[in-house]
C-alpha cells in the first residue's frame, strides 16, 4: 500500500511539473516557443517507469485538449491545429521510446553520463522528427509558399534544437544524480 501511495504521489508531482514547466516559455516568432518542459518530459520515464509515465503524459494531453490552459499557449481542442502540437504528441509517447532505447542500449540501466546522454539525444531526435513532420503538415495548410515554409522550419528548428540540446545535457546530469541517489537510498 505504501509503494502504491508513493507512486501516485510521484505521478501527481510529475504531472504538476509538466504543467508548470510548459507554462515557463520564451515566445519565438512564427508560432513557436522555448520551454523548460523537455526537462520534465525526460524525467518522467526514469522516475515513474513506462506504464505510469504513459498515464501521466496521456493525462496531460487529454486535460489540455479538453480545455485546461496547461499547454505553452493555452489549451482546448483547437490546439491540435497548432504547429507545435506534434511535439506534444512526441512527449506523450516518449516513455515508450525511452524504455525501448534504454533497454536496447544498456538493459534499462542509466549508469553513466555518456550512456544517458546518448539515449537522451536519440530521444530528442525522435521528438524533433515527430514535431517537424507535424509542423510541416500544419503549416503547409496555412501557406502555399514552400520556400518560406522551408526557411521557417529551418530557422525555428535550429533555435529550438540548440536550446533543447542544452536542456537535454542538463537533464542527463540530473538523471545521473537521480540514479546515484536511487542506488544509495534503495531499501
Amino acid at each position: 500500500m505504501y509503494r502504491k501511495s508513493q507512486m501516485i504521489a510521484r505521478m501527481s508531482l510529475m504531472l504538476a511539473l509538466l504543467i508548470i514547466t510548459a507554462r515557463l516559455v520564451i515566445p519565438l516568432p512564427l508560432f513557436d516557443y522555448l520551454s523548460l518542459q523537455i526537462i520534465t518530459v525526460y524525467l518522467i520515464y526514469p522516475t515513474l517507469g513506462m506504464k505510469n509515465g504513459l498515464i501521466v503524459t496521456c493525462s496531460y494531453l487529454i486535460l489540455g485538449i479538453i480545455g485546461l490552459p496547461i499547454f505553452a499557449s493555452g489549451g482546448g481542442y483547437a490546439y491540435i491545429f497548432k504547429p507545435t502540437f506534434g511535439f506534444l504528441l512526441a512527449f506523450v509517447t516518449l516513455p515508450i521510446i525511452q524504455s525501448f532505447i534504454s533497454n536496447k542500449f544498456n538493459n534499462g540501466i542509466y549508469s553513466s553520463f555518456k550512456k544517458i546522454t546518448i539515449i537522451n539525444i536519440c530521444c530528442l531526435l525522435y521528438i524533433y522528427l515527430i514535431g517537424i513532420i507535424y509542423k510541416i503538415l500544419i503549416l503547409s495548410f496555412y501557406t502555399n509558399n514552400v520556400t518560406s515554409l522551408s526557411i521557417l522550419i529551418s530557422v525555428t528548428t535550429l533555435i529550438d534544437f540548440s536550446f533543447d540540446l542544452l536542456l537535454v545535457l542538463t537533464t542527463s546530469l540530473i538523471m545521473l544524480k537521480l540514479n546515484q541517489y536511487n542506488k544509495s537510498s534503495s531499501y
